[in-house]
């Protein structure tokens, strides 16, 4: 039975890739001074336009077109520095367990495990979420803001139905019974009168009879 080997990481490749992985590297730290423009000034010249525009006399570009090298390599060490900050961050949050540049020991010293170590590992995890998480802007916003704003509408569309149309629809209600009911008594017929009459004559006997048959 074939035995395979279970790494805690995805298996890398051999030196073999690690010089044209270098090479490529090594000039994608600097792709961010291609569209730097060299004068803020004058023209609109940079690195980029430079090559897809050709000119018909390069010999001979003075003052108009000047390279400003001042703003230039100011412009492209902030670049720069954003994307080293990047992956100075990358390389602690997605680095393997244990680098396979074993000759460095400087580098898998900081790999022990140990107290600082584990403190270490739930500080980058809590920054990492931070970060996966764009800072929680979007839980807070939608916990306060939206959640809130959502409990006041459902409480106004509540009270504006059942409270205010509620009293609204309870008076009409009202209003209609009991008009009714005056329509009725109030109609001019004799017949409802006699009815009334006979109703009331009724229970005033049988309200007399149950109070004075004990005696």
């Amino acid at each position: 039975m074939e035995h395979k080997a279970v790494y805690s990481y995805p298996y890398e490749s051999d030196n073999t890739m690690l010089f044209p992985i270098f090479v490529l590297g090594f000039f994608t730290l600097f792709v961010g001074s291609i569209g730097i423009p060299f004068n803020q000034e004058g023209g609109n010249l940079d690195i980029l336009s430079k090559w897809l525009a050709p000119s018909i006399n390069l010999l001979h570009q003075k003052s108009n077109n000047s390279m400003d090298w001042d703003e230039f390599l100011k412009d492209a060490v902030l670049s720069v520095s954003i994307a080293y900050f990047g992956i100075f961050i990358a390389s602690f949050l997605y680095k393997p367990i244990y680098s396979s540049l074993k000759n460095f020991e400087l580098i898998n010293s900081f790999v022990k495990k140990g107290p600082k170590r584990i403190l270490w590992d739930k500080i980058i995890n809590g920054i990492y979420d931070w970060s996966y998480n764009r800072a929680y802007i979007d839980a807070f916003y939608t916990r306060f803001f939206v959640g809130g704003i959502r409990g006041l509408a459902e409480f106004t569309h509540f009270f504006d139905r059942r409270i205010i149309d509620g009293m609204t629809n309870g008076v009409g209600i009202i209003s209609f019974i009991v008009g009714e009911g005056i329509k009725y008594i109030g109609g001019g017929r004799i017949s409802s009168y006699l009815f009334l009459y006979l109703a009331y004559v009724s229970v005033f006997l049988l309200v007399y009879y149950l109070l004075f048959s004990t005696f």
